[in-house]
């Protein structure tokens, strides 16, 4: 027999005809499979894949999961009603029209029986948004089975959806049927009668082959290879152009993990191309006849297809959406979700749920920025307060952008008075990362202000720096509410956040906007930074990475004798970025030779530049105290 075991699935035929942009239905491809030790007891497989230890943290307070990407509330349960309620707000704030769940089926095989609950918990949440939901039945579920029982399995699986979620009001229909995706056929071929007739759509080069009406495109990966922009238009257009019901898709990229898991080859990979992949991918499939565009994925981690909100990505791929709506008010699920997990006042919370749920979003946030600030009161690490989610730009008409990203949080001793803060600026080479209180800098004695600022290519410089200069000048105007000394500000952060750092200590014209004096600041602490113009700075302007200039946009421009203290950490000159440590050797130099004499260069033997950090901290932080007693050398 061949590798196809046979069901019968007889479909009735129909043309689908072209619709237009606006009356396209956009789905989210949904995983429900992913479990976490608070929440279910121990870490699932999705989270591991049997290599990564999520219980290890890294100074990023990120923990070690089977991903290159991370989730912006961290890892969740999809059992979790927390995470899902946060979801599901999210969903419907960015405009999406719903989902397709990723089904197993209902037997106990592996972890299908918790796939099966999480799909069943998931479903009322998004009935209670407004959102529809369909199936794409993993029909390779069943493989493991003995011959005949597969059949009867999947013969079990498909009458179980066809009695409870087929006639669901809230089941994506289409032409008064039950649209259902089949990931294949992968194992099953499809000839199994069922009587709501549902619009059966499979993978374009085993649809027609299995007898099913319909085909749903994914993103083009095979071979291992990397996959250009042209080869995958070319690929989807000619799936759009084919005469059969058809699903579009659009993708922000495609970066799996197994063979770093060990668990399989890699597909290949398709570039994000700072979000360009997925306006193109988007764009074709608005074009296209289909009616139906499905996003790949909402949240499968393991292949890097992710469109929620990450650590790397914030709501780049929500903002892009065609129905999104304000980008600030896609912070207020996750807030939410997060002031829920810090024990915020319950009844509070679920009054802003309810309120977000009714699209009341402004009277949310007020009572969101209440239960931030209560919590800003209570203790955290036993002798610390944690404000969350301030605004700094403190202007009348901020943008959008402005009100979500110009954000911070505010880590203090609880127990003291007069204590010094460092200001930590995120990294990401000025177009992606989120704020964090680094876990070293935390139980130490210090506040740590952990900053957002808005990225390119949202926005083009200066405007980065022009953020982290309100955030510094809002530090100096604050801290002392928190208790802290504002005669003892140090500003650091790491890479791009580094190079932030440099500008606003060095040009003081940034700093000078908001009548803070730059020579104010008590210490600057750049973790690798670029002191040449950034690379970001000059992609901008269309000149190549390799090509070093040296303009107003670069730390290195503005060396002079008066500026604050300096310690200057690298990675190893061998495992750094290119040129990192010689061209911060030269600037080190360039200050001495103005005159400057508390510069000090540092390199992290045997460290690349994302782990530098980590044997970096105990310097920053002896760099402080020793500013304290007056001790700072260079």
């Amino acid at each position: 027999m061949s590798l196809f075991r046979i069901i019968t699935l007889v479909l009735g035929i129909s043309s689908l005809g072209a619709a237009e942009p606006e009356d396209k239905v956009l789905l989210a491809h949904y995983m429900p499979w992913y479990a976490t030790k608070e929440v279910s007891g121990e870490w699932g497989w999705h989270w591991t894949r049997g290599h990564f230890d999520p219980d290890q943290k890294k100074w990023d307070d990120q923990r070690e999961i089977a991903s290159h990407d991370y989730p912006l509330i961290g890892p969740y349960d999809s059992g979790d009603d927390q995470a899902l309620e946060c979801q599901v707000l999210l969903m419907k704030l960015a405009g999406l029209d719903g989902v397709i769940i990723d089904w197993y089926g209902t037997s106990k095989i592996h972890d299908h029986a918790v796939n099966h609950r999480n799909t069943q918990k998931l479903i009322p949440w998004l009935k209670k948004a407004g959102l529809k939901f369909a199936i794409c039945y993993e029909d390779q579920a069943v493989k493991t089975l003995k011959d005949g029982e597969d059949v009867m399995q999947a013969r079990r699986d498909l009458e179980w959806a066809q009695e409870n979620w087929f006639g669901d009001s809230s089941y994506m229909m289409h032409e008064g049927r039950p649209v259902c995706l089949v990931f294949g056929p992968q194992h099953l071929k499809w000839k199994f009668d069922l009587k709501t007739k549902p619009v059966v759509f499979g993978l374009p080069h085993l649809a027609k082959a299995n007898g099913l009406e319909g085909v749903f495109a994914w993103p083009p990966v095979s071979g291992g290879k990397s996959v250009s922009p042209v080869r995958w238009t070319n690929e989807l257009e000619l799936i759009y152009d084919r005469d059969e019901k058809l699903i579009a898709t659009a993708f922000p990229g495609f970066k799996d993990i197994y063979k770093q898991a060990g668990a399989r080859d890699s597909y290949g990979s398709i570039a994000a191309r700072d979000g360009k992949t997925l306006a193109e991918s988007l764009e074709l499939a608005l074009k296209s006849k289909a009616p139906i565009i499905q996003m790949a994925t909402w949240n499968d981690y393991g292949e890097g297809t992710v469109i929620e909100p990450t650590r790397n990505n914030g709501y780049r791929c929500l903002e892009a959406l065609p129905r999104c709506g304000s980008k600030a008010d896609l912070r207020l699920p996750v807030m939410l979700y997060q002031l829920r997990k810090r024990g915020g006042d319950e009844a509070k919370l679920d009054r802003a749920a309810e309120m977000l749920f009714a699209s009341r979003n402004r009277e949310a946030e007020a009572m969101l920025s209440e239960v931030s600030l209560e919590l800003g009161k209570a203790l955290t690490d036993l002798n610390y307060h944690l404000t969350t989610d301030l605004l700094y730009r403190e202007e009348k008409g901020l943008s959008d952008g402005q009100k979500q990203r110009c954000r911070l949080d505010v880590y203090a001793p609880a127990k003291k008075r007069s204590f010094a803060t460092v200001i930590w600026f995120h990294g990401g080479g000025l177009t992606h990362g989120e704020r964090v209180v680094p876990l070293p800098l935390r139980n130490q004695g210090v506040a740590v202000v952990a900053v957002n600022y808005r990225l390119s290519p949202e926005v083009k410089s200066p405007v980065f720096i022009e953020d982290a200069a309100a955030a510094i000048a809002w530090t100096f105007k604050h801290i002392a509410e928190f208790g802290g000394d504002a005669d003892r500000v140090f500003v650091s952060g790491h890479s791009a956040g580094a190079y932030l750092s440099l500008m606003c200590g060095l040009d003081k014209k940034w700093l000078a906007k908001h009548e803070v004096d730059a020579d104010r600041i008590a210490g600057l602490i750049p973790l690798s930074p670029q002191v040449i113009t950034h690379f970001t700075i000059r992609e901008e302007r269309g000149i190549e990475e390799t090509q070093p200039i040296i303009d107003a946009f670069a730390p290195l421009f503005h060396v002079r004798r008066e500026a604050p203290p300096i310690l200057l950490i690298t990675g190893d000159r061998e495992k750094e970025l290119m040129g990192r440590y010689e061209e911060c050797a030269y600037f080190w130099r360039m200050m001495k030779l103005a005159g400057h004499g508390e510069t000090t260069l540092h390199e992290m033997d045997g460290f690349d530049h994302g782990k530098m950090p980590e044997p970096s901290f105990p310097l920053l932080l002896k760099f402080v105290e020793d500013k304290k007693r007056g001790t700072v050398k260079p």
